[in-house]
């Protein structure tokens, strides 16, 4: 089975609904009005990544959120998601809201100084959305390590079918050493439950804590969990490269060395979600020759971040045609991949380590 491991699926104002069977955290009604099932900020949406990803995908530039735009994306969400190819499910990825050191959740963001999140979505509203179609989404789960009983919230979207569990810590305000979350880690180890983690640059949403970029903190945590044998399944994702070849590429050798030495018997893994993009297609060249790491590496596609296919014209040679011909930019992708020349286990590794995955 070919499994994309990180896939987003995010409208930009959704009211929560009581219809669906919702997680105990995540309660339709908050103290005064409705609560949201995902939702993007007023901040993201005049980011030029937005409006940009707007016109690639052919969204109406007007109005910014609401039904109409939503009803747009889950159109071209059904698009691209549900069209034939190499792909056999993927990771529909819920998004927890940014937290405060001391536990809260500020208001969705409207100017770049304030603290919050650009975006938001539901485990509830995802785990609606893959039981609606178990033969093509697997529900993974976000739970920020500062909520309130974060623990028994790991536990309870492990029970309701969560495959992984999903942080970016330089936008959602996530310390990998702090106590709550090395607690969550080692629930996650206990249940059986896969961390994918974003370390190094992100574009499309603000990076608001820089001191969570850098990935030895992840590398020091994970020493120690290991030790003790309490380190759970942990997948970087991006292979932790840099938006740009000249960017911060520290992380993403950090990272290639543990995968090749100190972890090469660990469970440690990456992705190369995103290496499609215009910015990776540097990294997505070298990655495909690094053959000796393919045993480490989960195919992903980061979608609905555009890639840049035309980008790999010269090396896909006759099969570009028929790879632009789908109108699917995930298939692409893992066509793509394969005909540069990742290994078949880059594709199926991901079945054999994801939460109760049948393969």
């Amino acid at each position: 089975m070919i499994i994309d491991v990180h896939c987003h699926y995010t409208l930009t104002r959704r009211t929560a609904s009581p219809a669906i069977e919702r997680f105990s955290f995540e309660p339709a009604f908050g103290p005064a009005r409705p609560a949201l099932d995902s939702f993007v900020s007023p901040r993201a949406l005049r980011r030029m990544s937005f409006r940009l990803y707007r016109w690639v995908s052919g969204l109406p530039a007007e109005p910014e959120s609401g039904p109409a735009v939503d009803e747009s994306l889950a159109a071209l969400y059904e698009q691209h998601l549900l069209a034939d190819g190499p792909i056999d499910r993927y990771v529909l990825l819920a998004f927890d809201e940014y937290h405060t050191r001391d536990g809260r959740r500020p208001e969705p963001p409207e100017r770049p100084e304030h603290f919050g999140s650009d975006i938001y979505t539901s485990n509830s509203f995802i785990r609606s959305l893959c039981r609606a179609r178990p033969d093509r989404f697997l529900f993974g789960a976000s739970v920020h390590p500062y909520r309130e009983n974060a623990a028994e919230c790991i536990r309870e979207v492990a029970a309701g079918g969560a495959c992984l569990l999903k942080w970016l810590p330089l936008h959602q305000n996530i310390d990998i050493a702090d106590p709550r979350t090395v607690a969550v880690l080692r629930c996650c180890a206990e249940i059986g439950l896969p961390i994918l983690v974003h370390y190094n640059e992100e574009f499309t949403l603000r990076t608001q804590h820089p001191e969570h970029l850098p990935l030895w903190p992840l590398l020091d945590v994970l020493r120690g969990l290991r030790r003790d044998g309490t380190m759970p399944t942990t997948i970087v994702a991006h292979v932790a490269t840099p938006v740009t070849p000249m960017g911060f590429e520290r992380p993403h050798f950090e990272l290639l060395d543990a995968l090749q030495n100190e972890f090469a018997d660990a469970p440690l893994y990456a992705d190369i979600s995103a290496l499609t993009t215009i910015g990776k297609i540097r990294y997505l060249r070298s990655m495909a020759r690094r053959q000796e790491l393919h045993g480490k590496l989960l195919f992903g596609s980061d979608f609905p971040v555009p890639h840049a296919l035309w980008r790999l014209r010269r090396d896909l040679g006759r099969s570009y045609r028929r790879i632009a011909a789908c109108p699917s930019w995930p298939q692409q992708a893992a066509m793509a991949c394969r005909d540069i020349g990742f290994n078949d286990i880059v594709f199926r590794r991901a079945a054999s380590l994801l939460r109760g995955v049948a393969h």
